[in-house]
């Protein structure tokens, strides 16, 4: 499957490590890396020497840079939101269990973080939870229930309240409450026909066309089973270390386990 780079996959099969210079790879090499891409869900590499510009540049080859709705992007290069945790502050941007944008129309397909600066190894993990091994393991019952439900995602879900102290800073202005959408719940992979379940702990609010009760039900269900330890993977980050995930197919959580280190990192999605 992979002649160009060199892949090691995670622990159950939960993401992989590729070795690799991604500015001096192929086109063809980028391709497999794709490849890798869709059958781990998330992809690593460390040792990467970027600036914003081939940061960039990078990225345009997996598709065209997403807009965050939210915060005005880098100066100079507006597709990087920083996203960072001074040392003095106590909540962590994007905590909690959830994936990128869902409450936009067309939620980026890929993220991209690379690490400025990072606490100590081991500090500052960020958690992905496959959601190819999610649906897999669900009992069938369940796979009948959702295939054909959709959801409500909402930009003031449960994890808006991590990003208040960025918005004070360069906020857009644009009201969270004003932004909604509605995705159906089991996404399958084009490329390889894998199925995943498609919810954001921290932005769905309900289950469309069920009753209150049992889409509370259902979410508290889905959402225990999203996240179970057999399907999680935590990447210890260090500086010029890049990440690379599918928003169909992972999960991810920030672990805020730190504090008097100034946490930053860029990040770029991807339609």
């Amino acid at each position: 499957m992979f002649k160009l780079i060199n892949v090691k996959p995670c622990k159950n099969d939960v993401g992989a490590f590729i070795d690799a210079d991604i500015l001096s790879s192929s086109p063809e090499a980028i391709e497999e890396m794709k490849i890798a891409l869709d059958e781990y869900g998330v992809i690593f590499f460390r040792k990467q020497n970027l600036d914003s510009s081939s940061y960039v540049k990078f990225a345009k080859q997996f598709g065209t840079c997403a807009d965050y709705p939210m915060l005005k992007g880098l100066d100079g290069f507006p597709e990087i939101t920083v996203v960072e945790k001074k040392p003095d502050e106590q909540i962590m941007f994007g905590e909690g269990w959830h994936t990128d944008s869902t409450y936009t129309k067309e939620p980026p397909r890929f993220t991209m973080l690379y690490s400025i600066k990072s606490p100590p190894k081991g500090k500052g993990n960020t958690l992905f939870a496959s959601q190819y091994k999610s649906y897999e393991s669900l009992p069938e019952e369940y796979k009948k229930k959702i295939q054909n439900l959709k959801a409500t995602f909402s930009a003031d879900g449960p994890i808006s309240k991590t990003r208040n102290n960025r918005i004070a800073e360069k906020g857009t202005g644009i009201d969270p409450k004003s932004m909604s959408a509605v995705h159906a719940i089991v996404k399958e992979n084009e490329r390889n026909k894998k199925k995943s379940i498609y919810l954001s702990p921290g932005h769905v609010i309900k289950i469309e066309d069920i009753s209150a009760e049992e889409s509370k039900t259902l979410l508290s269900y889905l959402f225990e089973h999203q996240t179970k330890p057999e399907f999680v993977y935590g990447f210890e980050w260090e500086p010029n270390c890049l990440a690379i995930w599918s928003n169909h197919v992972v999960l991810h959580n920030p672990v805020n386990d730190f504090t008097g280190v100034h946490r930053v990192m860029h990040r770029i999605t991807i339609q």
